[in-house]
Formats: structure tokens, sequence, C-alpha cells
């Protein structure tokens, strides 16, 4: 069944010393090129950190939702962004595929900006321009500042922090909810620093592929136990969202990962040890009632709050000494043939079976409760007493209305839409009932009703663009840089995905986190950077 996996002996030749005693390896200094090329590489460095940094000061500063909020964001990026244009050569390594989805965006912002020609509402398309140029420069600097093949590791490090940062404070809104409390509307469901469920879920989701492809291309025991115990803090900040479309872009996320990756049946061992503890956490989780319907009562809160905590505590170290110790036995063993197909057929049938049964369990309550799962899909969701509930309803929440009304309004205007933004002004004047709503919950159909077919062409465009050219040059990787670009392509879908059901365009950090991501995959995806 396993093989013990002899140990190479590496042979390795006293190499000359030639030039030691004038400090250059080779006898003569470097040629100012090669110095001006280190400090180009360098100088990238700081920009795309400092982009990273940005991002996570919008996860930590409320969503950025005010416009004094992220007024000062969008011209700090874009502020960095026309300093680079006037550095030598910076954007000399940009491949075609880059500007190519740069131009689709470019594309995008410039029907925006002509819109305020007949918008209905010209501050609102000002806001929207000003938004969409800020995610365009977010696109390229990071693109243009990924340097070096080498970089890929340390930079999902990096996004993965500022992930772990949200579900940090997300944690502490379960156990010390007197100090953190919830700011959604349930006052149940994690919000984070985000303030909305379903965009905290999304980005959890990216990182949660993110930090599974980093896994894989691990060896170090102890960093892949870290990343398991990440992974499993992260996953269950994601349930406590109670986000259906957010778990559901996640395993659109896993499963892409999961085609277009290598060392599946590593993968998938590695997502069985964090799921373990995982599913133990979350079954202990279901006896504290305050986790699941809000009572005014601090006292008990408090102290399921703490109960949690220690649950949570054991079931990270279990995560990390799993993980760790499975990393110790991939080192000294190796699996037989037989064996690594046997373990494969066996995940495909267990994950085959576990969507099949979770699938039925969620139609089959919806036939019995409402007679049928397209009539519940129209309906409205009722803020149900147990958060959990929501998690097995195919309900919309209202969201098939707003769709028909930016539908209907954009077969009036197919060119030109309403005006980049205008929406909220569009649902005021169609709306079926008194409630109100700015955004179309589907940023897709909201680019044709607000600006017409080229923008929504333009979007769709660089969607499907970048996820299939990500997906190409995955397939055809191999080692580290196969798993690594397999994280970042579905950490790219898990973004994608969840925004034909939301509105995480308007929720800035989350946005540019993602098109952040999509700069950096779209270089290290390029046929350029593979043969540097």
């Amino acid at each position: 069944m396993f093989r013990r996996e002899p140990k190479e002996r590496i042979e390795t030749a006293e190499m000359p010393v030639v030039g030691r005693e004038e400090g250059f390896p080779n006898g003569s200094p470097p040629d100012k090129s090669w110095q001006a090329g280190r400090n180009l590489m360098l100088f990238k460095s700081l920009v795309l950190t400092a982009i990273m940094v940005i991002t996570l000061y919008g996860m930590l500063n409320r969503g950025l939702f005010e416009l004094e909020r992220w007024l000062p964001v969008a011209a700090a990026i874009l502020g960095i962004f026309f300093i680079t244009l006037f550095v030598v050569e910076y954007f000399a390594d940009v491949p075609r595929i880059v500007w190519v989805l740069a131009g689709l965006l470019a594309v995008l912002v410039a029907v925006k900006g002509l819109s305020l020609i007949w918008s209905i509402s010209p501050p609102e398309t000002i806001k929207e321009l000003l938004r969409s140029s800020m995610y365009l420069a977010a696109f390229v600097l990071a693109a243009a500042s990924f340097s070096s093949r080498r970089l890929a590791g340390p930079f999902i490090d990096g996004m993965n922090i500022i992930v772990g940062a949200v579900a940090g404070y997300g944690v502490l809104q379960k156990t010390d909810p007197t100090d953190y409390p919830s700011t959604t509307a349930s006052g149940v469901r994690i919000g984070s620093t985000l303030e909305y469920a379903n965009t905290v879920a999304v980005v959890l989701g990216m990182g949660i592929v993110l930090g599974l492809g980093r896994m894989t291309g691990l060896r170090n025991p102890v960093a892949r136990g870290l990343y398991a115990a990440l992974i499993l803090v992260l996953s269950v900040v994601l349930y406590f969202t109670f986000s259906r479309g957010g778990m559901l872009a996640l395993g659109v996320g896993l499963l892409l990962l999961f085609v277009v990756g290598e060392r599946r049946l590593q993968m998938f061992a590695n997502l069985l040890l964090v799921s373990l503890p995982l599913g133990w956490l979350l079954w202990r989780a279901q006896d504290l009632t305050t986790f699941f319907s809000y009572t005014s009562d601090e006292d008990l809160r408090a102290a399921e709050g703490t109960t949690f905590l220690i649950y949570l505590v054991v079931a990270v170290i279990v995560a990390f000494l799993l993980q760790a110790g499975y990393a110790i036995l991939l080192e000294r063993y190796e699996l037989s043939s037989w064996v690594r197909r046997a373990l494969t057929a066996a995940a495909v049938v267990t994950a085959l079976a576990s969507i099949g049964f979770l699938g039925y369990q969620a139609v089959n309550q919806q036939l019995v409760e409402s007679g049928g799962p397209f009539s519940t899909f129209a309906q409205g969701l009722e803020e149900p007493k147990q958060a959990n509930e929501r998690l097995t309803s195919l309900s919309s929440n209202s969201r098939s209305i707003y769709w028909r009304v930016a539908w209907e309004e954009w077969l009036k205007h197919p060119l030109t839409g309403t005006g980049a933004g205008t929406f909220q002004y569009t649902w005021l004047e169609n709306r079926p009932h008194t409630s109100g709503v700015k955004q179309v919950h589907n940023v897709y159909l909201e680019q044709g009703t607000e600006t017409g077919i080229l923008a929504f062409l333009a979007l769709m465009g660089f969607a499907a663009l970048l996820v299939v050219y990500a997906a190409r040059a995955t397939w055809r990787a191999a080692g580290e840089r196969r798993v690594l670009l397999a994280g970042l392509t579905g950490a790219v879908a898990v973004y994608l995905v969840s925004s034909a059901l939301e509105w995480h365009w308007y929720v800035l950090p989350s946005t540019i986190f993602f098109f952040i991501l999509a700069g950096v995959a779209a270089k290290f995806a390029s046929r350029e950077e593979q043969e540097v």
C-alpha cells in the first residue's frame, strides 16, 4: 500500500571562486541596465504592496459605503496609476492578454462616461464613472506590478492575510457579541467589517479557494498546518453569514479548482482533513441558540460566545495537527498506484453523493412547503426564526422582481440604458411595491439596463475571456505553477459567479480585491510569463 520514498543524494560540484575579492561573483560589477531592472522590480513590488494595503484598509473601514470613505481610496489608486505612467518601462512586460482585458474594461468605462449625455441622474453617473475607472486602474496596476512568477506564492499569502482580517472580525462578532455586535438586519448573520453578509461570504470564498491551492503546493508541515487552520476559520465564518449565493459561488470555484488543477487527490485529502474538525465544530454550534436567532439577553450571548470560542480553538488545533501530520507522511511515503486510483474514485463518488443529497433535501423541502421550486424562487424570503433555515430555501429574496424591472427597462433603451448608476430611479418608477432598492443584484444585467448593450458585452467579454484564458493556461501548466494558478482561477470565478446574484460591484474593497487577483492571474497565466 505504501512504499518508502528513497532519499535522493545530491552531489554539488565546488563552484570556482572568481573575482571574490572585488565582491562580485564574476569579478566585474553589474552594468547600469541590470541595476535599473532591479530597482524597477523593487518599485513594482512596493506598488503591488501599496494597493494591497489600500485594499486591506478598505476591508476594515466599514466597506467604504459612503462617498467620503471611498473617494480618498479612489484618488490613491488613480494617483498611483498616474505616477507609474511616468516610470520608464513600467508597463513594458504587460502581456497582450492583459491589454485586451483592459481594453474591454476601458470600453465599459468609456460608455459610462458617454452616458452622462443621456443619464437621468448625472451625479450618480459621475460616481459610477469614477468607481469603474478605479477598478480599471487597479487591474492594470496589479498586472504590471507582478514582476516575477516567484512572487505568486507570497502574493497569495498576502491576499489571504487580508481575508483573514475580515474573518477575524467575524469571529469576534460571534465570540464577543457585546463589544462587537452584528450590523446585519437579523442581528445574527456575520457582516464583519464589510457590514454586508453576502459580500463577506464571497471574500471568504475567494480566500478558501486561494488557500487550498496554495496549501497543496507547500511542503513545509507547519506552513500547511497554518493554512489548514486559516481555511477552517474562513469556512466557519462563511457558514455563519448564511449566504446561499456565497456558498454556491464557493462550490463553483472549488469545482473549477479541481478540474483544472493538479494533485487532485492531495487537494481532496486537504479539504477532507479540514472538513472533519469543521463538521464537528458546526455540529456543536447547533446547540448555541443565540447563533441562529436574535436575543437581547447579553449574558446568554456572551456565555455562548465563550463556549463557541473554546470549540473553535479545539477545531483549529486539530486541523493544524491533522494537516501537519499528513504533510510529514507525504514527505516520507508515497501511495501506490492502485490505492491512488481507488481513493480518487471514492472521492468522486463521495462528492457527487454529497451534492445530490444536499440538492434533494433543498428541493424536497420546497416541494413540501410551497408546491414547487420555481414558485418559491419568485417569492420573497421572510426572515426565518432560525437563520440557518434560509440555507435550504430556493427563494430569490425578491431578486427575480429586480431582474424583471431591470430587463423591462433595458428593452426600452437597448443601446443606451438610463445612465450609469441610475437603477434606483428606474426602480422607483416601476416598482411593484413600496420597498426601495439601489442595485439590480446582478452586475451583468445592471450594465445592460443602465448603459446598454455595448457595456453589457464589454463586461461579459472581460469575465468570460479572463476565466477561459486562465483555465486554459492552468490546464497546460505543471507543478507548483499549476496549483497556484488553479487557486487564482478558482478565486476569480467565485467573485464572477456571485456577482450574478449580488451587488459586490458597489462594495468597493471586495471588488478592488477581485481586480487585483484578476490582474495577477492574467499576468501569471500569460505565455510571456511562462517563458521568463
